[in-house]
Parts: structure tokens; sequence; C-alpha cells
């Protein structure tokens, strides 16, 4: 998913900041450093945690054959101050989110479906198009259309449905959540409809098919035109967007709809679907939606429920006493509360932890006047990344639930899209090497025990460019408060940052704090801290983007990097768009580099979430790395 600058019309596309993923307030951040310890930490790093956490499960023979529970209506439960607020396809910056989506995409096939299961990339089986043909030196991209899908008024999806999308993103683009300049449909030259399952696109440049794929044609939806193209709600459908003005003032009628959440279960517009389910109910101050089964579904995996629930809520407590009276099918233990997975287990629940193909670092502050010399050292990045223990984190900190991340996507197990290179730490723990490499680049023990730069200077024995003589090797770290295991792992940073020399001045922030201060850089103004740390994730692949490029993070001109830049990963990045080859090498090249060159500091990635799911309900087990809820593949046993 692109990422924009901060103000700009898209803004907002993919990073998905993590007060959503909190590790609770029900176990004391100084029991966990007990449990760390600093000696303990400090000293030898423990095994990683045990691969049982994210072993993938699937339903047994005899689930299958288990008797199906006519008229079920499972209900699951959004992660924690997650609300449903966006119903149409065609995501506006705030409905930008990956739960909108996950429910939009349950009415609306996107072309091409991301995630199989709980393996990463496209499920053609589940997807209306067939894979693509590129062709014309990878210019021409030809897509074929399957003709079994049909919308529920029992008209078929075809290419004009598809042209349809196109006349409102051509009118709309500014104002949508996923848009970057560049990016579809500017790389577009123009579009040909040569039959109703086929449309083909002229590109302006060649692109490597793999990331045009992965990361522009699942963009696309195949709207419903004969329903949706109209420019009021009494007006005639079907032609008025076959105009530049035309589609404005259906994409802007559109938009004015989804903007009605008191109507989304009466409206006509969103009761005309091509996907397993239609809206049936929903609360606008609860934001509690209910959703039946659509009886006129042609696609794969029709739904064996009567449909589902989805439920909000405001605190994690909520959301637990809400799974312990029953009132929720598939919900969520908070990392606060693991301590009641035992009580869950014995009265009928399946506790399993979620991992997900997302990313998480520590982003360092370049552009600042204060800490930038410091972080654009390699070799003190590279001194800071051996105070980072991973494994230890996961272990004791993360209960087991989280996964390592060596690069610009952690290490999510048989996913192709992690480079061999990045599977393992190019810097592993070692407090002794990271001590060895300041002194012998200038820096020797000052008052207190913070070193201080003794050889100033731009040789391979000197502090570097901007870095003065006395300078301390002090760096300002922001973190989210209120999330204790995180906490734990970043006050063991820091412990054993100062046991070398280095200080880091710890700042705990809210994570809308965090947002207001930590999210102005890098340019207007500079980064104001050296490194920022969020708790759980940073960014998310999914629907919108899933060959994880770099480019939204650490691409130039990147607002989510801390200005990192070199012209070498700059030139790595582009060629994972532009190669003439369909082949992942490109990928891998940019990921190993940036991994090496530590454009920041890479640090675990916790769980999505521990869930606890009924027994009675099966077909959820293969959880989707892109954090999607499939309800069209669970059923309930008698």
């Amino acid at each position: 998913m692109p990422m924009h600058r901060r103000g700009a019309s898209a803004e907002r596309a993919s990073r998905r900041w993590s007060a959503r993923v909190r590790w609770g307030t029900g176990v004391a951040a100084a029991a966990l450093m007990a449990t760390m310890g600093g000696a303990g930490l400090i000293g030898q790093p423990a095994a990683s945690a045990s691969p049982n956490a994210h072993q993938a499960s699937t339903v047994t023979k005899g689930a299958r054959a288990a008797k199906v529970a006519s008229g079920a209506f499972p209900s699951y439960a959004l992660l924690i101050g997650d609300y449903f607020t966006w119903i149409l396809p065609l995501d506006n910056q705030v409905g930008y989110e990956a739960w909108d989506i996950n429910i939009e995409r349950g009415m609306w096939l996107p072309l091409y479906w991301a995630g199989k299961g709980s393996h990463t990339g496209i499920d053609y089986n589940q997807s209306i198009g067939k894979p693509p043909v590129f062709s014309n030196h990878d210019k021409t991209v030809t897509v074929t259309m399957k003709a079994t899908f049909k919308w529920s008024t029992g008209a078929p999806v075809t290419s004009n449905d598809v042209k349809f999308y196109f006349d409102l993103l051509n009118a709309g683009k500014k104002t949508l959540g996923n848009y970057l300049p560049g990016l579809m449909p500017d790389n577009i030259a123009s579009v040909s409809y040569p039959n109703a399952q086929t449309f083909v696109l002229h590109l302006k440049r060649s692109y490597n098919p793999t990331w045009f794929t992965g990361n522009q044609l699942t963009w696309i939806y195949p709207l419903p035109v004969q329903a949706w193209d109209r420019t009021s709600a009494t007006g005639p459908a079907g032609t008025a967007a076959s105009t530049p003005a035309g589609a404005k003032q259906v994409f802007s009628f559109l938009f004015s709809q989804s903007k009605q959440r008191s109507t989304y279960s009466t409206n006509p517009l969103w009761k005309t679907v091509d996907g397993p389910f239609v809206i049936s109910s929903y609360n606008t101050a609860t934001h509690a939606a209910t959703f039946n089964t659509n009886a006129s579904y042609t696609g794969p995996t029709k739904p064996r429920i009567a449909g589902y629930k989805v439920f909000s809520f405001t605190t994690g407590s909520a959301e637990l006493n809400a799974l312990r009276s029953g009132g929720i099918t598939f919900g969520y233990i908070p990392f606060g509360d693991l301590k009641q997975s035992s009580y869950f287990k014995g009265h009928g629940y399946t506790i399993k932890g979620w991992p997900v193909f997302y990313n998480q670092v520590v982003e360092l502050g370049y552009t600042s006047k204060t800490w930038g010399p410091l972080v654009k050292q390699l070799y003190i990045r590279q001194a800071l990344q051996r105070l980072i223990t991973q494994s230890l984190y996961i272990k004791r900190a993360f209960g087991g639930y989280a996964l390592p991340d060596y690069g610009p996507v952690a290490n999510y197990p048989g996913s192709p899209y992690v480079s061999p290179g990045i599977k393992t730490n190019p810097y592993p723990y070692d407090p002794q090497a990271a001590a060895k490499l300041l002194t012998q680049h200038g820096w020797t023990k000052g008052p207190g025990g913070i070193d201080v730069c003794k050889r100033p200077g731009t040789g391979p024995s000197e502090c570097g460019k901007g870095i003065p003589k006395g300078k301390k090797l002090s760096l300002l770290l922001m973190y989210s408060t209120g999330t204790t295991a995180s906490l734990a792992a970043v006050s063991a940073f820091h412990t054993v940052a100062k046991s070398v020399g280095v200080d880091i001045a710890m700042d705990g922030q809210t994570t809308t704090t965090m947002f207001s201060i930590g999210g102005v850089c890098p340019s207007t103004p500079p980064c104001k801290w050296g490194l920022i740390n969020y708790a759980g994730y940073m960014w998310t692949y999914g629907q919108y983007q899933l060959v994880p490029s770099g480019t939204s993070q650490w691409g130039k001109g990147n607002y989510w990097g801390g200005g990192y830049y070199t012209a070498k990963a700059q030139k790595l990045i582009d060629a994972v768009e532009t190669s003439t080859t369909s082949s992942l090498k490109p990928l891998y090249n940019a990921e190993n580099y940036l991994s090496k060159n530590l454009a920041s500091l890479w640090w675990p990635l916790t769980d999505l979430a521990v869930v606890a799911v009924k027994n009675n309900l099966q077909g959820w087990q293969q959880l989707s790395p892109y954090g999607a809820m499939n309800p069209q593949t669970w059923y309930v046993k008698k």
C-alpha cells in the first residue's frame, strides 16, 4: 500500500499505527523487567520462541466431515479502537483501513484476492481475474475475467464494470486513500475493452510484472455500473460516468452516500453485490453491523453460515467481558490478560496467535539537527542494532507472540516475498561488538560512562561528519506508553545501551502525541527525535500492496523512514518496480541492502492479536497474513 506525504491528497495510505496492538496493563512492567533481568538480558540471548505459536493450522478431515449447523450467525470483534465506518470500496483517507477493506471485499470482490489462506500472495481461485498476461516488453497487460461471477441482480460481472471503476478512479483519485501520484491510474496511457470478459491496460512504461500485479492490479474492483452509475438516488443509472464531468458527479454522489452510515442497511446501492455477503443492519452509535449471506453469490467458497455480525469495543476489558459471556464467537485475549487463556481453553475456546506479514522498525530521525548526524553514521546504527536481542524480547516480553523482523518485512513463515538474506539477523546481539565499533570510530568514555567523540572528522577511524569533538553519544527515544510489554523491551534496550556508553533518553508518549510530534518530520520541520518506536507494528501489507518494495518507507522523499536516503537504495527500490524480469530477485536485492544498511533499526513484530475462538466454529484456522477476516470460509458445527 503506497504511503504519501502528510497533508497530501492520499496521505494516509497504509501505515497502520499500533495503538490497537496493546500488551495491556495486566502485567506489570517491573515484573517483566525482573523476568528479563538486566544481567539476564545483557547476557546470552535466549532461544527463539516456540514455533508452535506460529504453526499454520488446517481444518482436519473430521472437522470437514462434521455436521454443519444451519442458520448459524457467528460474530467477531474488531481490534480495540477499530470501527467499521466506510462501506464504498473506493476508500477515503479516513476509511482506508484494513478492517474496512476486509468488510468491503466481502460484499464487492476485488479483481484479485490478496491472501491464500495463511499464505501471502494472490489467490487466483478466489479472484474474478485470471492470471494477467504481460506483453509488449511489459507495457501491455491483458486481463481475462471469469464468466462465472454475477451480481446479486443476476447480471454478469463484466469488463464494463471495470471501465466504470476506472471512470470513477480518474474522477476522484485525489480523494482516495491509496492514490499516489505517478501510480495507478497515472501510469496508464489507455484502457481498451475488446469484449465483455477482457480488458487491456496500455502502460506508459514497462513495469516488473510481479510488482505491477501485486501492487497495482490488486487495486481494481469491478463496480456495479447497472446500479451505481447515477448522480442521485432517484436518477437513472447506466451512462452518467461515461464523460469526465459525469464521472465526477457520480463519484461525489457515491461518496456522499457512503458517509451516510444511518442508511447502510437500507440504501439500495449497497444491496447490489457480487460477494458472499450483503449488509442487513448497522448501528451508528456502536458501529455494530450484521451481514446476511448473499443467496445469489456465484463465486467460489460458498458460505456455510447464514451471515455474521461484527462488533467494536473501546477497551480490552469490554471485549473480554463480551467474549466471556458468549456474545462473541471470534474474539481476542488482550495481551495484558494472557493469563486468562487457561480459563477460556477450559470453557470451550481455542487460543491461537495471529502472525501477520507486516513490518516493525525503530524509525531513525535522519533530518534531526541534534541527532541526525549520529544516526546517519552506519557504524552507529550497527552498534545500536547489536544491542537489540529480538529472540529474548519475543520470548520474555511478548510471550512468544511475535516474529523476528530483520528488514522491510518480518520473517513470515513460507512467504516468497521474504528474501533469504533477511531471514537471519545481519547484526546479532553482541554488546561487546557494539562497544568495539564505537571505540574504533573515535569514541571514548566520558562523564557518567557516556561516550564522547574524541576523534572528530570523516576518516575511517573518526566520529563522522557533523559530529564535533566532545559530542555526547546521546539519543532521544520516543516510545508508546500504555503497553507494558513494549515498555519492557525498550527499557531493556536502554539498559544495555548505557552499559556500552550510549545514552538513550527515554521519552514516553501516547500514540496520539507521537503522531503530532513524530509525524511531522522529516523536512518541515526536521525530526524532533533520534529514535521512535511505535508499539505493535508500523506498516501493513495487504489488498493494495503485496510486494514489499520499500518505496513508501525508505524511498526518496519518504515520511515513514525519518528521511532515510541513499542513491543505491533508491536505485534498488526503483528496480523492484521497473525491472524487466518478473522474478523476485530485484525485491531481494532491495530487501538485502536496506537490511544491512539499517535504513531503520529492526525490531520484533508482535502478532496482530491472540485470538480466542469458540470450538464449534471451524474454517477460520488459516489466519490471513494480511489481518483479514474471511467469514465465507467459516462454518458452525452442530
